[in-house]
């Protein structure tokens, strides 16, 4: 019910409307689009989690006999896991079947040797759930058997950062008139309470980004298995030339160019549902990359 993938770069998409509905049903229209990488994950282990007292407590965890390089030291430190047979014999008390995945960004072209460790719940019943994971263990699952063109996914990242930040940037504090005793950019009034103390709602200076966030319902707008089709000649600014398959998701998305981010099945899915897009063009600085 999740991937890994890494953000490169914006397109204009030139696509059929679809949404029922929707002013402009059925005529070409154009929209912002993000092409992230997305290489082939690795399932390296299985968890099975329980129910204790209405909360998910973890019941064993197995990993791959055999397992990357870059991978031994990380996961044989941590945690040694059971084996096969204590795994099986859990199956009755689970409630909730996860797949141990790692993602390697230098898969994705990027310089980065150390990977991305990551829990994701499989869907289904937990007997189907731990059959899959078992029959994916030591392999790798690829963007197109999670998704599909014209889901929606929900996005988990991290935004940009602006470091320490005042009020006016922060929040938007109206600049107080030129003829202020003391500053122009701070709060007018902090509060006259007694006994003295600043709420949690004044806006006050601090750290301005770098936050997780999660956005909901980004459409799958296209699932590439590669990705040079989507690279312009000059490359994406601060990521340069995919060299993996690729997913295209409508607006925008959180972070900086190779910032990884998380792709989710959705926790509120929209009551308006279609099918796979029909995308006529993707372009970029003017440039047409498919159609």
């Amino acid at each position: 019910m999740g991937f890994i993938a890494y953000k490169a770069g914006t397109v204009s998409l030139q696509y059929v409307d679809d949404l029922p509905g929707s002013p402009t049903f059925g005529t070409e229209v154009q929209n912002a689009g993000t092409v992230l990488a997305a290489p082939p994950m690795h399932v390296i282990g299985v968890v099975l989690m329980g129910d204790e007292d209405g909360k998910l407590v973890e019941l064993g965890r197995m990993y791959a006999d055999s397992l990357p390089e870059a991978l031994v030291k990380r996961v044989r430190g941590i945690s040694s896991g059971v084996g096969k047979k204590e795994i099986a014999e859990l199956l009755d008390r689970a409630v909730e079947v996860r797949a141990i995945v790692a993602s390697f960004p230098s898969e994705a072209g990027l310089s980065q040797k150390r990977p991305f460790i990551l829990e994701v719940k499989v869907a289904d019943d937990v007997r189907s759930a731990f059959e899959y994971v078992m029959s994916k263990l030591g392999g790798k699952v690829s963007v197109s058997e999670v998704f599909s063109p014209g889901l929606y996914v929900d996005v988990i990242g991290v935004t940009k950062g602006h470091g320490f930040q005042g009020v006016v940037k922060r929040f938007g504090v109206k600049i107080l008139p030129r003829k202020q005793r003391k500053t122009r950019r701070a709060v007018g009034a902090i509060g006259g309470r007694k006994p003295t103390y600043v709420t949690r709602f004044v806006p006050r200076a601090g750290q301005m980004g770098f936050h997780r966030r999660t956005e909901l319902n980004k459409r799958v707008m296209a699932i590439l298995d590669d990705g040079a089709k989507l690279t312009p000649r000059s490359g994406y600014k601060h990521f340069t030339v995919l060299r993996s398959p690729c997913v295209v998701l409508s607006g925008s998305v959180p972070g900086t160019p190779k910032r990884p981010l998380v792709l989710r099945a959705p926790a509120k899915s929209p009551k308006r549902v279609a099918g796979p897009p029909k995308v006529v063009s993707f372009m970029y600085g003017g440039e047409v990359l498919a159609s």
